[in-house]
């Protein structure tokens, strides 16, 4: 018995030894069912794939190409130049008139509810412009400092002044460059600088020297003149940028004429609240006219390239 398991044993390790010799064996022979790769894993980007005259029609072979570096490399360049085409005469003039209708139904708008909020307060503001006493009482009214009020009201005069100082220099040809909107900004931007530079210098004055109560004083008076010419200034503005150009021309010159007249009527206003210093400090009250009333209107006309 032992002797037979002793066979079985070594008949079974002989035939495990001639598997694996035969399928080594089988390993290094051609299958017809292996799939051999007919292209390489990577190419040459100078090379090009083609169809070979083989006996198989499925045979792909890579040929090696040298490809013309100056053709390869050639990529066609197109430039497109964009050039704004320049507006015409009638262009221009189409685009300025529509500009000035949506600038004036914005300052109608705005004066519209302005009038219609403070009514009775423009009515107190024009008795204070007729008459120093009822300006000295309105001054005593608001306190120290300037209502809600005056502020809108103030502001609604840039509004105005910059839209009238944008059609007056259309109507003298005075060109600064720039589009519509940005020429009128420069406009109520200069005239708003101007008179906040003018009422800090006061402040400054009102703060270093013994005259508070006279400086205080004119600087109302110049916030209520403002704020009067800021009202009369909107029919002039409709009349000037919608009346034909010989009445143009009179509307601007006829309102420069009367804000000339307001401005010299408030210096007057101003000499009757300085008249004690005046006297006795002449050239002191020349180094005022000097730094506060012409210095911020040659320092605004500078910056915004006037002259």
């Amino acid at each position: 018995m032992d002797k037979q398991i002793a066979i079985k044993k070594s008949t079974l390790i002989l035939f495990a030894f001639l598997a694996n010799v035969l399928a080594a064996l089988g390993q290094q022979a051609a299958s017809p069912f292996d799939i051999i790769p007919r292209l390489p894993t990577t190419t040459s980007p100078d090379s090009t794939i083609t169809i070979s005259a083989s006996s198989n029609p499925f045979d792909i072979s890579i040929i090696s190409v040298e490809a013309n570096t100056a053709q390869s490399n050639y990529r066609p360049q197109f430039q497109v130049e964009r050039t704004r085409k320049p507006l015409s005469a009638k262009e221009k003039t189409a685009l300025y008139h529509r500009f000035l209708i949506i600038t004036i139904m914005i300052m109608l708008v705005l004066l519209t509810l302005v009038v219609t909020i403070f009514r009775i307060f423009i009515a107190n503001i024009w008795k204070a412009f007729l008459n120093d006493n009822i300006l000295s009482q309105l001054l005593r009214e608001q306190g120290a400092g300037v209502t809600i009020g005056y502020l809108i009201l103030y502001f609604l005069f840039f509004i105005n002044a910059g839209i009238f100082t944008f059609l007056a220099l259309k109507h003298f040809d005075i060109n600064i460059p720039g589009s519509n909107v940005r020429v009128l900004f420069m406009c109520i931007g200069g005239i708003a600088g101007f008179y906040t530079v003018k009422h800090l210098l006061l402040g400054i004055l009102k703060f270093v020297f013994p005259i508070e109560k006279e400086v205080s004083r004119y600087d109302f008076t110049v916030i209520v003149f403002n704020i009067i010419a800021g009202i009369f200034l909107a029919p002039m503005i409709l009349f000037a940028a919608y009346s034909s150009p010989p009445v143009n021309g009179m509307v601007i010159k006829l309102t420069i004429a009367m804000l000339l007249m307001t401005i010299i009527f408030r210096g007057l206003r101003g000499l009757f609240i300085a008249n004690r210093f005046f006297a006795w400090h002449k050239f002191h009250f020349f180094l005022y006219l000097c730094a506060v009333e012409l210095a911020p209107l040659l320092v605004t006309f500078k910056l915004f390239g006037v002259y």
